[in-house]
């Protein structure tokens, strides 16, 4: 999904000698222990189920490399008691919502352990999370008795607008009087950091005579940032309708099994982030600055990490019209060699 924000915590442990006036002294640089939390999670009220990422820093006397490797050096087990409450704007508790631990098994190998971590969610259907309510969020180890919190609102629902809910078909045909297509949506009057993309899906006709209905990953588009005064203001982004084609072709592979390809659909998506998302995302980018020191950014109380919210917003199945197919899909410099169909049922590939 968009507004894909993987956030990881590196722990380096050092230890070395201390040499003075030729006489060398190991130095023990293994403080005591102190117990930290670390926390990652995004509300969403759009989402069918809510997830919170939770680990902890470690310390030892081994290669941090190495110890990071080992399951139980990262996640905590059976630990912890993970609740969130949801208050009313008169700040009286209506809700509590308690965390069950799911073992995901699909962490992609890295720095930390894997393929297995632990993961605390709760089912949210439609209308469990309100955007009035404040939400709490308490992490309780069992055998410390240490505690973490967190709080956070939710960030308003709002709509795309460009293209129209009335629409049924988007023009991605270049042109000099139109060469950019508009992407635009209605104001989330607490979110400070908007990102549009979009998807395309597409069914494969292969060799084999299967058919097989395939998705490009999705585009970011572009960010766009409010303030006070900007917040309650209509956004939108604008890109190259060219690229939209250069996409297709460097994210649909050329594959020898498949005959031919038709367009199904495109997706567009906009995510929206509030304000504390927003300073988690700069302080934790990418650093041009030639002063290499930056703060590390938390809202977690007697912990580490981010807990916030975002949502999304949505305009789904739209088709092309037909010119942006025959004249551009099917022939064009970028995607010819990708074998989509005209809209007559013909595969007219690179001319």
């Amino acid at each position: 999904m968009l507004f894909q924000f993987e956030m990881r915590l590196f722990v380096i442990l050092l230890s070395g000698l201390l040499l003075w006036n030729s006489c060398s002294t190991e130095v023990d640089l293994l403080d005591d222990y102190r117990e930290t939390t670390i926390v990652y999670c995004l509300l969403d009220q759009t989402l069918p189920k809510q997830y919170v990422r939770i680990q902890k820093a470690f310390l030892g006397p081994d290669n941090a490399l190495v110890m990071a490797q080992e399951f139980d050096s990262i996640n905590y087990i059976n630990q912890l008691d993970v609740k969130i409450e949801a208050f009313n704007s008169a700040g009286a508790l209506v809700n509590t919502f308690v965390l069950q631990p799911d073992t995901f098994t699909n962490k992609e190998p890295g720095t930390f352990a894997a393929p297995n971590q632990v993961i605390y969610s709760f089912d949210s259907p439609s209308g469990t999370l309100n955007t009035t309510h404040t939400y709490k969020l308490t992490v309780t180890n069992t055998q410390t008795g240490n505690v973490v919190t967190a709080e956070t609102n939710l960030v308003e629902a709002f709509n795309v607008t460009s293209p129209s809910a009335t629409a049924t078909v988007v023009n991605m045909s270049p042109s000099t009087v139109a060469p950019s297509f508009d992407v635009k949506w209605s104001a989330a009057p607490s979110a400070r950091l908007y990102q549009a993309g979009l998807r395309v899906s597409y069914w494969e006709y292969r060799v084999n005579g299967d058919t097989v209905l395939n998705y490009t990953p999705e585009w970011a588009l572009g960010t766009t940032e409010t303030n006070n005064t900007s917040a309650n203001s209509p956004q939108g982004i604008k890109f190259d309708k060219l690229s939209f084609y250069r996409f297709l072709g460097q994210n649909i592979p050329v594959d020898n099994n498949v005959i031919s390809r038709k367009f199904r659909s495109v997706d567009f998506y906009v995510y929206a982030g509030d304000d504390v998302l927003k300073t988690y995302i700069e302080l934790n980018g990418p650093n041009t600055s030639l002063a290499q020191d930056r703060p590390m950014y938390t809202n977690i109380n007697n912990g580490l990490g981010i807990f916030s919210s975002r949502t999304v917003a949505s305009r789904l199945n739209l088709g092309l019209v037909n010119n942006s197919i025959d004249d551009y899909l099917a022939v064009g410099e970028f995607t010819c060699q990708l074998l989509f169909q005209k809209t007559d049922g013909t595969t007219p590939g690179c001319q």
